[in-house]
């Protein structure tokens, strides 16, 4: 769990750290207008992904977990075809419900074809325990994209342009990938595997369906009331939190989900509800501090990240959104996975009508009455609602593990930080070092107090780690080990033991 954890982590702080640059370059480069162009471009890329491709990912990540002599590759790869050829449909439908124009349809329509590929290989080895792969894959795709938006963005193609070189990246990267993905040997595809997958996926993708549309709701409706130049505001501020909190958890859960499945094929829930609790305890412990740090620094992060003309804004919402991610992480983190384990798609898609019905009735009235502050509150309600729903939901498919006692270390290690950051800010003006000073002391006393509240087993581990490392000179010089070999080898309390190997 730890090692693939920490695989993924790595992919997603490159990830986020080459997204914070693509901010302070981009919110440069191009105006709120031209921004706001590919923020409604990927937002249509999103449902559009979502309505060709969800049933194909889910099935990709539920059944190539299980591990043994299940092989689903080439089948996949086939499904995905056959949805691929529903994209002129997609781009008609995509042209008549909407007010953008038929290019920036084309241009989001691609995006979504190469988003939806990646995707399925990256699924692909995660299920296969693939996590180093999976993490060069994640950066190299990144990198690239921030090279060719950045040449996209000096020969003055503006948000189009942008939409389009970031949607080639994903097919170049998932050719680089393709030999990896399907290492040999591979079973060849089967037909009646279509209709499996097509049995678990396609209530799945009612439910991908309706959360792609919540997760634009907000952008497409600041577009349609208050145009592209609104539309890339928000969009920038909304992408930099999610960069900050989401990412990790992301991470966290790209680990969560397969082992969980794995485990649970293995030793039913008796074997499955550990790791889930250590799970949980670990998304708390990345997720919660981050979002305390945006509340507490958002000035100084929207001052030293983004341009001039989108900084007001973001110090207005960012604090505000980020308890949205909060929630979304929580979801789509912890809560899913009860549903992959018990296979009850029906109940995400109760979530996420449920979801977006609650959005389509508040977001309109908030936004038309407070703006942009009003549309990232009742983000806020809305995920909030989705988690305490989807929370009760799985009540009745997979009930998940909760301690309370890990809950409370992690909340007091975030109150201590959260603590030393409210003295320490009126001593320091916004600027690049003053942001430098408050990110590295908040991450400082984090880690500290995590130590001493034993956070995810940390103490523990270190001083297992320190002991290991103390007693090799003696044991290869031949002198007897103070401590029985059993004690160095036994898991850390609190730690799930799950072995896996990595193909």
């Amino acid at each position: 769990m730890l090692s693939q954890t920490v695989h993924y982590s790595v992919a997603s702080v490159v990830s986020a750290a080459v997204g914070l640059l693509s901010a302070v370059v981009f919110t440069r480069l191009l105006s709120p207008d031209e921004y706001g162009v590919y923020v409604v471009g990927l937002s249509t890329a999103g449902i559009v992904s979502a309505l060709l491709f969800t049933w194909v990912r889910v099935s990709a990540l539920r059944f190539q977990s299980e591990g043994g002599t299940v092989d689903v590759r080439k089948t996949i790869f086939l499904a995905y075809l056959i949805s691929a050829l529903a994209a002129p449909f997609a781009l008609l439908v995509a042209t008549l419900t909407t007010s953008v124009s038929f290019e920036r349809n084309i241009a989001a329509v691609f995006f979504a074809l190469g988003l939806g590929l990646f995707e399925l290989g990256q699924e692909l080895l995660k299920a296969r325990l693939q996590s180093l792969a999976f993490m060069s894959a994640s950066i190299i795709r990144a990198c690239l994209a921030f090279v060719l938006c950045l040449i996209a963005a000096l020969l003055g193609g503006g948000g189009l342009l942008q939409l389009a070189m970031a949607g080639l990246t994903y097919f170049v990267t998932t050719a680089l990938f393709a030999s990896t993905i399907l290492r040999s040997p591979v079973a060849g595809p089967k037909l009646s595997d279509l209709r499996t997958f097509a049995g678990f996926g396609i209530p799945i993708t009612l439910s991908g369906i309706v959360f792609a549309i919540h997760a634009a709701l907000d952008r497409m409706l600041v577009f349609h009331f208050m145009g592209d130049h609104a539309a890339g505001q928000y969009g920038a501020s909304a992408d930099l939190v999610r960069q900050i909190i989401l990412i990790p958890a992301v991470s966290i859960a790209s680990a969560t989900i397969p082992l969980a499945v794995r485990a649970y094929a293995n030793g039913g829930a008796d074997e499955a509800r550990p790791h889930l609790e250590f799970s949980l305890e670990i998304l708390l412990a990345a997720v919660l501090p981050a979002v305390v740090g945006v509340v507490l620094t958002s000035s100084y992060i929207a001052g030293v990240i983004l341009g001039a003309e989108f900084r007001e804004t973001a110090a207005q919402i960012m604090p505000i959104l980020a308890f949205a991610w909060l929630f979304q992480s929580f979801s789509q983190s912890y809560i899913h996975a009860s549903f992959h384990l018990a296979k009850t798609p029906f109940m995400m898609t109760t979530q996420s009508i449920a979801m977006l019905t609650a959005n389509l009735l508040v977001m309109p009235l908030l936004l038309a009455r407070f703006g942009l502050v009003g549309a990232a509150v009742s983000l806020v309600i809305v995920e909030g609602f989705g988690a305490a729903f989807g929370w009760y939901l799985t009540r009745k498919a997979f009930p998940l593990p909760f301690n309370a006692f890990q809950a409370v270390r992690i909340v007091a290690a975030t109150a201590i930080m959260a603590l030393v950051l409210t003295f320490l800010k009126p001593l320091l003006p916004i600027g690049i070092l003053s942001f430098g000073i408050l990110a590295a002391t908040g991450c400082l006393v984090y880690v500290v107090a995590a130590f001493a509240f034993d956070i995810a087993g940390l103490r523990k581990a270190v001083i297992v780690q320190g002991a290991r490392r103390n007693l090799w000179p003696a044991s290869q010089a031949g002198h007897e080990c103070p401590l029985p070999a059993s004690s160095l080898t036994a898991p850390v309390t609190g730690l799930p033991s799950i072995s896996v190997r990595e193909p």
